[in-house]
């Protein structure tokens, strides 16, 4: 018995403890998805980033215009083929009018290093909140990384950086979000 004994607790233990480790993942856990246009502008994000990373590759710095101009320099500069497909992926895909992404405003705060990662992230753009919402209740931030935060209405409202009866996410100077301040509009 003692040696049962010896063999069961261990196994019970490792149970034990192996659901508690599953327990945050299982079928259980709510699952945050996203809408396809909030997926897709994602995307569309990360291949900009990969268009400005090859950009300051040619040129031997990031982008020096501001806001749709610094995207623009993508086409302007050859890195992207000046086609009407390039042109349209300057844009938010949940943009109703088909609005270009809000962009750094290099003119004013140029960017210390690109591409940067760790504690020196920097916003590259956003969708254009200032006209609504692209997307239902957030917009996209690409930083400086490649990475895209989906920064969402309801969570910044909760950390006091929008008033309770917001409605949209102000991008620019103007924005209460630091991270958003260094954008310009298009």
């Amino acid at each position: 018995m003692s040696v049962k004994r010896q063999v069961v607790v261990p196994l019970a233990v490792l149970a034990v403890a192996l659901l508690l480790w599953r327990w945050p993942f299982g079928a259980s856990a709510p699952v945050v998805e996203l809408d396809d246009d909030v997926q897709r502008c994602a995307e569309r994000l990360r291949a900009i980033h990969a268009g400005l990373v090859e950009y300051e590759r040619r040129t031997g710095h990031a982008p020096t215009q501001s806001g749709a101009a610094f995207l623009g320099e993508l086409v302007a500069s050859g890195v992207w083929e000046d086609t009407p497909a390039s042109r349209a992926r300057l844009a938010c895909p949940g943009s109703r009018d088909a609005t270009a992404y809000a962009a750094r405003d290099a003119q004013r705060f140029p960017l210390a290093k690109f591409p940067s990662g760790g504690r020196e992230l920097e916003s590259i753009a956003a969708c254009d909140g200032a006209r609504g919402l692209n997307h239902a209740g957030c917009i996209n931030l690409l930083q400086s990384d490649g990475s895209v935060l989906t920064l969402e209405l309801a969570a910044l409202i909760e950390r006091g950086l929008l008033p309770p009866d917001a409605t949209s996410i102000p991008v620019g100077p103007d924005s209460p979000v630091p991270e958003l301040q260094k954008l310009a509009l298009p």
